[in-house]
C-alpha cells in the first residue's frame, strides 16, 4: 500500500477508530485522526506544493469514504 495513498488513509482512519472506540465514537476519533494528520502534513517540510495538495486530497477522500460506512 502506498504511503498516503486514499487506502492508506483509509485503513487509518479505521485502526484509529478501532483503537480509541473506548474513548471516543467512530465520527470523534476520525475527527481527531483528520486533524492530527492535516497538522503534520502542513508542518512537514515539503517543498513541492502539488505533494501537499495531493496528500490532504487522498485524506479528505479517506474520511468521506469511511464516514459513509
Amino acid at each position: 500500500m502506498e504511503q498516503f495513498s486514499v487506502a492508506f488513509f483509509e485503513e487509518n482512519f479505521l485502526q484509529f477508530a478501532k483503537q480509541n472506540s473506548d474513548v471516543f465514537s467512530k465520527h470523534q476519533a476520525m475527527n481527531n485522526y483528520y486533524v492530527s494528520m492535516v497538522s503534520t502534513i502542513i508542518n512537514d517540510n515539503i517543498n513541492k506544493n502539488s505533494e501537499l495538495v495531493k496528500r490532504i486530497r487522498n485524506l479528505d477522500t479517506a474520511y468521506q469514504k469511511v464516514r459513509k460506512h
